[in-house]
């Protein structure tokens, strides 16, 4: 139903379900990605809720967030906007997971968010790109060179 990062959004969305009867649970993945992936707790606040609550969840969400802004730290797919998000992207059910794990220790491969439905991958930062001039220099703002998506 929904995925986040700090425990406390995932509660809240939780409660507000349960407020509308919707019974709803939250699992957390963090002790496997602390210990087992050796990386930062992200996307590993997950909040579930019965099939047969499904839609009607989703429509009970989706107005609470309009006017509560709910959802503004979910984390979901850039892409399709999917809340089905793993971090690490590698699949945690077999033991090449470890493998791979040691090469992103050793900074050889990049941990990413992985979206289950598209199976697309983006980072946990967006690189900036300085912003620059016609002639590709970097353009000052008031003493300090500034920086742009891109």
């Amino acid at each position: 139903m929904a995925t986040f990062s700090e425990p406390e959004k995932a509660e809240a969305v939780k409660n507000r379900l349960r407020q509308a009867g919707i019974n709803a649970t939250v699992v957390d993945q963090s002790e496997l990605q602390r210990y087992f992936f050796m990386c930062e707790t992200l996307a590993s606040q997950k909040v579930y809720v019965d099939e047969k609550d499904y839609e009607r969840a989703r429509q009970f969400l989706k107005d609470a967030d309009a006017q509560d802004h709910l959802l503004s730290n979910q984390v979901c797919c850039p892409q399709c906007k999917s809340v089905r998000v793993e971090y690490p992207q590698f699949t945690r059910k077999f033991i090449t997971t470890t493998l791979v794990e040691i090469f992103c220790f050793l900074r050889l491969i990049d941990k990413t968010f992985y979206c289950q439905d598209c199976h697309h991958t983006w980072p946990v930062k967006v690189a900036l790109r300085q912003k620059t001039d016609r002639l590709n220099w970097p353009v000052p703002d008031n003493g300090v060179v500034r920086q742009e998506k891109g």
